[in-house]
């Protein structure tokens, strides 16, 4: 799931975003979930969230995956009473509402969040992203007043540079701290900045990596005519969330990996979006045995079950992960590391 999310209030939008820990046996896999409920208003005629409830506890699905900025998501969550059901993940914004890092707002944010999800722990309390323009001190001296009376469970980052992730890591070591054991960051066949600029700092403090928008915010999924022409739904340039995934991927060296993206797809028989999921999982430099995860999003009950399907089916062969490797040598000049560190810090 990007940084900034857009989930609708229609009865349709039930955006489901998976987190699974990478591993060679589907059944040790480990899940955690980011579910949008719909208005209470909607709830008696729109009954399908219970069913992939269901599912995804079927799966193996231990934790749903949340965050403050994902607009109501927290409050539907909790008036559906997914932490009866689930553990529960969420995320203080962070860089993304720079008015709200200090050491009060901090804890009168969590336990807002707490108040919405009904319930008095949640398992990860994340940071969004980086707040360059406040006392790194006073905010994680917040993140652990959190941590002493109990909110949270663990202590996890998004979206901190590398150089950061040393920063944040140090203050917590002399202060005597929470320590961050939990990363989330952009990665995909198409974005792997991230192996060389992130993971040797994140395997050096002994901290797990759960990979967001493995679909690079559905361009993995796209034809390059409908990019190149404008593209529709989420990829719409004339809306926010469109206009930065446009800044990201649609780029000359972006389309063309794209193409050969479509071409593997279609001479292996693999849908795209397959591809994409299976990669991660299972090709790419994670270690479930480290405790890496996946992030992925589903609309749907048939798409959460052909995604699960997937994931199941296992590594790619290697004759294709050597195309995928094609692919990225021809994308890597214009890679984004992730959405706010290329864009969203920007503006």
């Amino acid at each position: 799931m990007i940084g900034l999310n857009t989930h609708q209030t229609q009865s349709t939008a039930f955006d489901a975003v998976v987190t699974m820990l990478c591993s060679v046996l589907i059944t040790t896999i480990v899940h955690s979930v980011h579910v949008d409920i719909p208005s209470t208003e909607q709830l008696p005629i729109w009954r399908s969230h219970n069913l992939k409830f269901s599912l995804l506890q079927a799966n193996n699905v231990k934790t749903i995956d949340t965050a403050r900025i994902y607009l109501s998501s927290e409050e539907r969550l909790g008036q559906v009473k997914a932490s009866s059901r689930f553990a529960i993940d969420t995320k203080h914004p962070g860089g993304f509402a720079p008015e709200a890092n200090s050491q009060e707002s901090i804890s009168s944010i969590a336990n807002q969040s707490l108040n919405y999800l009904q319930t008095d722990q949640v398992d990860v309390y994340y940071i969004h992203a980086p707040d360059r323009r406040f006392p790194l001190e006073e905010l994680l001296a917040g993140v652990n007043a959190l941590y002493q009376a109990g909110k949270f469970k663990r202590f996890g980052l998004s979206n901190y540079l590398a150089t950061e992730v040393d920063e944040v890591v140090r203050v917590c070591r002399e202060k005597g701290y929470v320590l961050p054991t939990v990363y989330q960051g952009n990665y995909s066949a198409v974005a792997r900045r991230m192996e060389t600029e992130l993971l040797p700092t994140l395997r050096k403090h002994n901290i797990a990596f759960n990979a967001y928008s493995p679909i690079a915010g559905g361009f993995l999924t796209k034809d390059v005519e409908v990019l190149i022409s404008g593209g529709e739904g989420r990829w719409d340039p004339t809306t926010m969330l469109g206009g930065l995934y446009h800044a990201l991927y649609n780029k000359k060296n972006m389309l063309e990996g794209l193409r050969l993206w479509d071409k593997i797809s279609k001479e292996s028989g693999i849908p795209k979006v397959e591809l994409a999921y299976r990669w991660v999982a299972h090709n790419s430099v994670l270690k479930g045995e480290l405790g890496d995860g996946v992030i992925f999003g589903t609309r749907t009950i048939e798409q959460l079950n052909q995604t699960l399907a997937g994931f199941a089916k296992g590594p790619l062969d290697s004759e294709i992960v050597a195309q995928i490797e094609q692919v990225w040598k021809i994308v890597e000049v214009d890679a984004p590391l992730d959405n706010f560190n290329d864009s969203i810090s920007k503006q």
